[in-house]
Formats: C-alpha cells, structure tokens, sequence
C-alpha cells in the first residue's frame, strides 16, 4: 500500500506540472460577425509536438477567412455556405500560434473553430 502512494505521488505532480505551462487546443463558438476573432495556442514545455490541427465546422451567408498570425497574412482557409473542413500543417513547438477568423464579407451564420497543437 505505501508503494502505491509513493509511486503516485511523482505522477500526480508530473500531471500538474504539465496542465499549467500551456494551452494547446481551443474551441471558438461563433455567430458575431461583427469584428475579428483570435485563438493563442501555447505549446506546453518539453512536450514533443508534431503537427497542428484547425477544423472549422458551420453555416454563413458569406465568405469567412482563416489565417495565421496576422490579419495581413494569406488566408488558409476561404470559406462560404455550409461547410465542415480541416486544415493542418506540421508543427514542432516552435512558440505560440495563431489564429484569426476574420468574418471579412459574412453577416450572419454560425461557426465553431476547434484548434490543437
């Protein structure tokens, strides 16, 4: 019984340690399309990553950007209409990222934007 603990212990404290240097996924719910909207993703540290996902899943009247890093960087995603994409692209924990929905020409709709390093 005491091994248990002993053993758990270390575990438990590696969890905790891990759970708050960083936040590498995101859900963003939205049906404002008054003004841009951005995710920061935070690789944790010492966690060995490979590859980073963005899945855009909804409805709207018009075209909607996705794009990395800044509002004056090529689109990585145009979209329109109904839809349910992913996009992704090798990442190696190279710093934060990220990641801007720009409603450029929609007015109205729905959209959830899940993104995981």
């Amino acid at each position: 019984m005491n091994s248990r603990i002993l053993f758990s212990y270390p575990i438990s404290l590696l969890f905790l340690l891990l759970v708050s240097c960083g936040k590498d996924n995101e859900t963003l719910k939205i049906n404002d399309f008054t003004e841009t909207k951005t995710i920061i993703l935070e690789p944790y540290k010492n966690y060995p990553y490979s590859m980073m996902n963005i899945w855009v899943k909804g409805q709207v009247n018009d075209t909607i950007l996705i794009r990395l890093n800044s509002l004056d960087s090529k689109p990585i995603l145009k979209l329109s209409g109904k839809f349910d994409e992913r996009w992704y692209t090798d990442y190696y924990g190279e710093g934060p990222k990220i990641i801007i929905f720009d409603p450029h020409k929609a007015t109205q709709g729905y959209l959830e934007i899940k993104a995981s390093l």
